[in-house]
């Protein structure tokens, strides 16, 4: 009986997850991106992310979304990855990677083309703790609370964050010539 039970909570487990993977695979990836700059990389920690969500299913209270859930595990997961030796002491490759436009590289062919945008250039440059709460609450469509919950800090630190972000662009902005920066 008990094994039946087990095996039933497994199964409702694999079925959350593939939930989770198909409605918010792609969220996860960007803003994995967001952070790491690398789409293979970005992929990588999805995949980490969604196998930790599988491993401490039993600790996820539902107090928040899963997105909000899988979107904190994925912060925790780059800011360790960026904090790695590996990326510390990784040797970079000028050498730009050619790519082929086929239908299942249009996702990668979208995330080239707004690195090539200034404004993604400008919110690059942005130190982190800035970026990523642009990036949860622009890309993501995260509410100041949401994000809070993301990131464990308070509402209000999210509100100065995103304050002091878009005074940083749009200080960028008004040097590069922009007179109606927002």
């Amino acid at each position: 009986m008990n094994s039946q039970r087990e095996q039933w909570l497994q199964e409702e487990k694999l079925a959350a997850l593939k939930d989770w993977m198909k409605l918010y695979g792609q969220d996860v990836i960007q803003y994995a991106y967001s952070y790491v700059k690398d789409y293979h990389q970005a992929e990588d920690i999805a995949q980490d992310v969604f196998l930790k969500a599988l491993t401490q299913y039993d600790t996820f209270r539902q107090e928040s979304s899963p997105k909000t859930w899988l979107m904190a595990i994925t912060a925790n997961r780059c800011k360790d990855y960026i904090r790695s030796w590996k990326v510390k002491h990784e040797e970079i490759n000028e050498q730009p990677i050619q790519t082929f436009s086929t239908s299942e590289n249009v996702e990668r062919e979208v995330i080239e083309r707004l690195e090539k945008d200034e404004i993604w250039q400008m919110i690059q440059r942005i130190p982190l703790k800035y970026r990523e709460v642009l990036v949860l609450f622009y890309q993501q469509e995260r509410s100041g609370q949401e994000i809070a919950q993301i990131l464990q800090i308070s509402e209000a630190s999210v509100r100065t964050r995103l304050h002091r972000a878009r005074s940083f662009i749009k200080t960028e902005l008004e040097k590069g010539g922009f007179t109606d920066a927002t």
